[in-house]
C-alpha cells in the first residue's frame, strides 16, 4: 500500500506526478519537490517531472472552465446561495468575474502562483467566455514556469529533502488544524 504521495511517484513514475497534481488535494509546492527530489537520484526526468505536473494542472482546470461557460454566472450564483456551506457566495463569484474581465491572460499567468486561485482561476475565465487556446496557452506558460522552479529546487536539495518533508508533515498538519478551526469559527459566527 502507498502511505506517501513520494511512494505514488516512486511506483508509477510521471503518472504518480500526473496524478498528485490533477487529482489530490496535496499542494503542488510539495509534490514537484519531492518529484525534483527523486530527479536527483536519478529515477526520473526533470523535464518529463515538469511535464506531467503541467498536464495534470491542464486536466484538473478544464472542467472548472467548462462549467464556468456552459453553467454560468447566474447559475453558479444561484448555487452558491443554495450550498452556503461551501463557503462560495455570490459575491466571491461576482468578484472574481469583475477581477478577471479587468485582468484577463495576466490573471491566468499569474494565478499559477497562487494556492488555491490556480484551480479557480478557469471558472471565471469559463464565465468571460474567454478563447479556451489562449487559456491553455497562459496555463501552459505560467504552470511550467512555477512547477519548473518548484522541481528545479527539489533537484537542487538532494539529500535535504527527507528533511523538508519531515517539516512539511507537521506543517500539513498544522495548516490542516488550523483550517479546521477557521471553519468551525465561521459556522459558529454564521448561526
Amino acid at each position: 500500500m502507498l502511505a506517501q504521495p513520494s511512494d505514488l511517484v516512486v511506483a508509477l513514475g510521471y503518472l504518480g506526478v500526473f496524478l498528485l497534481v490533477f487529482l489530490f488535494p496535496i499542494p503542488q509546492e510539495l509534490v514537484l519537490p519531492m518529484a525534483g527530489f527523486i530527479t536527483a537520484q536519478g529515477k526520473l526526468n526533470l523535464v518529463g517531472v515538469v511535464i506531467a505536473g503541467v498536464m495534470g494542472r491542464i486536466a484538473g482546470s478544464i472542467p472548472w472552465y467548462w462549467a464556468g461557460r456552459y453553467v454560468g454566472e447566474e447559475r453558479l450564483t444561484a448555487w452558491a446561495r443554495q450550498h452556503r456551506w461551501l463557503k462560495l457566495s455570490t459575491r466571491d463569484i461576482q468578484r472574481a468575474k469583475q477581477w478577471f474581465d479587468q485582468a484577463g491572460s495576466q490573471a491566468v499567468l499569474l494565478s499559477q502562483f497562487i494556492p488555491i486561485i490556480r484551480t479557480l482561476i478557469a471558472l471565471p475565465a469559463g464565465m468571460s467566455q474567454m478563447n479556451l487556446g489562449l487559456f491553455l496557452l497562459c496555463l501552459v506558460a505560467s504552470a511550467s514556469a512555477w512547477q519548473g522552479i518548484l522541481a528545479y529546487a527539489g533537484y537542487l536539495l538532494g539529500a535535504q529533502y527527507q528533511v523538508v518533508n519531515h517539516y512539511g508533515s507537521f506543517v500539513r498538519i498544522g495548516v490542516a488544524v488550523l483550517i479546521a478551526i477557521v471553519m468551525v469559527w465561521l459556522l459558529k459566527r454564521k448561526r
